[in-house]
Formats: C-alpha cells, sequence, structure tokens
C-alpha cells in the first residue's frame, strides 16, 4: 500500500470521486459524481490546510481516502478543521488501511499546526474513542444519526 497526497497526484481525482460516490450515494453531498471531483478538485489547490489523501494498492489504483476540510459543518466557527470522507473500498477493509490514512492525516494537521480536529461518524464511535477522540454531541446530518467527535492536538 502506498499513500499519497491527492495534490501532488491529480490524476487519483476520479478514482476517489468514484469510490465516495460508490459508498454514499444515498446521500447528498455524494450523489453526483462531478460535484464530488469538483469539490475535490477545489480543495487540493494549494498544499496547505485543506488536503485529501489516498491509498493506493498498486500505485495506480485507489483503494481508500481521507480528507481534512475547512468547516465540514460550518456552523460553529471554532469547529475549524474536520477529518471527513473517510472510506475505504470494500474489499480492501479490515486491512488498516483507513487507519494509515488517519494518522497520516492528523500527522500532517500536526505539522500544519491545527490545534483540533473534528469528525462526525454515524457508526464509528468505539474506533474513534480508542483512538483518542472524545464525543462532543449527538446530531442529525443530512438524513443521519450521528456522533460529533473531536481530538486536541496540541
Amino acid at each position: 500500500m502506498q499513500i499519497a497526497d491527492l495534490n501532488q497526484h491529480p490524476d487519483y481525482a476520479s478514482q476517489t470521486a468514484q469510490l465516495l460516490h460508490t459508498e454514499w450515494s444515498h446521500l447528498p453531498a455524494w450523489s453526483h459524481q462531478p460535484t464530488i471531483l469538483t469539490r475535490l478538485t477545489k480543495r487540493n489547490q494549494t498544499a496547505w490546510a485543506e488536503f485529501t489523501l489516498v491509498a493506493t494498492s498498486d500505485g495506480e489504483t485507489v483503494i481508500a481516502t481521507c480528507s481534512v476540510i475547512r468547516y465540514e459543518l460550518d456552523d460553529i466557527a471554532a469547529r475549524e478543521y474536520w477529518i471527513g470522507e473517510v472510506v475505504t473500498d470494500k474489499k480492501f477493509r479490515g486491512q488498516g488501511v483507513a487507519k494509515a490514512l488517519i494518522q497520516r492525516a492528523i500527522a500532517r494537521a500536526k505539522h500544519q499546526q491545527i490545534g483540533e480536529l473534528w469528525l462526525y461518524t454515524p457508526d464509528q464511535q468505539a474506533y474513534y474513542q480508542r483512538s483518542g477522540w472524545r464525543v462532543v454531541e449527538q446530531r442529525h446530518i443530512a438524513g443521519e444519526d450521528v456522533t460529533v467527535m473531536v481530538l486536541h492536538l496540541a
């Protein structure tokens, strides 16, 4: 497995958009693949702040992705940076791919002096709690009941 920055490998953007669409097409933000691709392209125009990481199995095929997104939920200004769009192709789950991507994203966020990361998840609360994330609240987002969590990096 290789981890790459989408900013440095824009040729992975279409595969990444397809992976996100395949997983979450029933949700509004991921229902239209060209919109996902536009969002990924915009997010990865610079090498700072927002970014998307991808894992490839062979240096060519995207098997997982993870992003750091500014204001994924924008109703509370203090919650600036979010881990989001974390997904692994079904064939590669249970092999630590997402964990490696998340760890790399956290390390980069620390390097960028981001003080805390936020995320929301409908079903992976226990996984994130084992990694040090703290539950903040329950919310209803895009038709799903989710848990909002925070990880303090400083």
